[in-house]
């Protein structure tokens, strides 16, 4: 049987969790999580993803907390207790403590966690070569597609792992319950997301029938951009074919890779084609590239509008900057963040040297540990338009047009 001492243990714990709950993170908590932690009907690594997602997104706040009762076995505690929340009320939590009086189970309430496929069941299309026609939406490329039979604008976005609908327009039949994944944005954590399932979904040929999909509230990034869209076509729809982005034309062209060379041969024969190589890291082609006198790792990314840098090495690059101003990144969180912003003076990639390249500053912390990167900036728009490009994800070659 547990000893007094270790009760007090556990109880300090249960501090801590209300103090999670209260900075909206389980930083003060994670050192006291066990091996097979458990929340939720999810164990483990999983888990302590699913107390992170629970915590961003809860917004509530403690304002107080009464044990109710103790259950001591030779194996766990369980505690009991009420937790009355500023906005839900009293909720009973149940904790459960190992014999090292580490959190085995936490159930703060009754919720459910949606899971969806890690794959997706991508319909390609017959053509080898589809030209898409696309307008500009501030930077970024918006595009039509048929989701569920209605003609809809999508954010065509390389950066988005998966396709991702705007929760703005997808109604839930289902009774409203607490729901959340795991993902990053530009931004930060992305939370308020959902699942949901989609009947058909038509790019051009290429299309997911009867699928789920994670819905996201895009509403704020409509209203920066000034434009009523559906949501994102992300890496997942379109990985098996080259892109070229053609910003003066306004035209998106997607190859299926074999059709490359006979495609160069017919359409590139006066241009001059400068390849860079680049690695796929997860959904994110990494390139480098060279600013001043350092070497920097950058993921290429469609749905970025303005060059991103690392902002701890805004100093080590300040006399390649200039025109240094406060500006306001918008992420897919929808949270608007105070970032510098200038224009880096000179950036070569290969043999391609780029001047004047506008570029924001901002902790990109999140997206390394969220997609398990190494990289120190994302580059979008501001590469992607200056000259024709094409990306190639089965050769892993970034390809400049001029």
């Amino acid at each position: 049987m547990l000893l007094a001492q270790d009760i007090d243990a556990c109880r300090k714990v249960v501090g801590i969790t209300i103090e999670s709950i209260n900075r909206h993170s389980p930083e003060p908590l994670n050192s006291y999580l066990s091996d097979n932690f458990t929340i939720a009907g999810q164990k483990g690594e999983i888990a302590k993803v699913v107390l992170k997602q629970l915590l961003v997104q809860l917004e509530e706040t403690v304002e107080s907390h009464e044990a109710l009762s103790k259950i001591n076995t030779n194996e766990i505690l369980e505690l009991r207790y009420t937790i009355n929340y500023k906005k839900m009320g009293a909720k009973e939590a149940v904790f459960i403590f190992d014999k090292n009086n580490l959190l085995q189970e936490l159930n703060l309430f009754k919720m459910e966690v949606k899971t969806m496929s890690s794959k997706s069941e991508i319909q390609k299309g017959d053509s080898d070569i589809i030209e898409v026609p696309f307008t500009m939406a501030g930077n970024l490329i918006a595009v039509d597609v048929l989701l569920n039979g209605e003609k809809r604008k999508l954010i065509f976005d390389t950066g988005a792992p998966k396709v991702i609908l705007n929760s703005k327009y997808i109604s839930s039949k289902e009774d409203k319950k607490l729901s959340f994944s795991a993902s990053k944005g530009i931004g930060g954590n992305i939370s308020g997301m959902d699942i949901a399932k989609v009947d058909n979904l038509n790019f051009n040929g290429i299309q997911l029938n009867n699928q789920d999909v994670i819905t996201i509230d895009l509403s704020t990034l409509e209203k920066e951009l000034g434009l009523e869209f559906y949501g994102l076509i992300g890496f997942d729809l379109i990985k098996d074919y080259d892109l070229i982005f053609d910003y003066e034309k306004h035209m998106l062209t997607l190859l299926k890779p074999n059709v490359f060379e006979d495609y160069k041969n017919e359409n590139l024969k006066g241009n001059i084609l400068q390849r860079v190589p680049f690695n796929l890291e997860g959904h994110i082609p990494v390139i480098e590239a060279k600013t001043g006198d350092k070497t920097l790792a950058f993921g290429i990314d469609s749905g970025a509008e303005s060059n991103l840098i690392s902002d701890h090495l805004f100093n080590a690059l300040n006399k390649e900057i200039e025109h240094v101003k406060t500006d306001t990144l918008y992420g897919a969180d929808n949270h608007p963040k105070k970032v510098k912003k200038g224009e880096i003076k000179r950036t070569e990639i290969g043999s391609k040297v780029f001047t004047d390249l506008s570029t924001m500053f901002s902790n990109i912390t999140h997206l390394n540990e969220g997609y398990g990167l190494n990289i120190d900036g994302i580059i979008g728009y501001e590469v992607l338009s200056k000259q024709k490009t094409l990306i190639s994800f089965e050769r892993e070659e970034i390809i400049f047009i001029d």
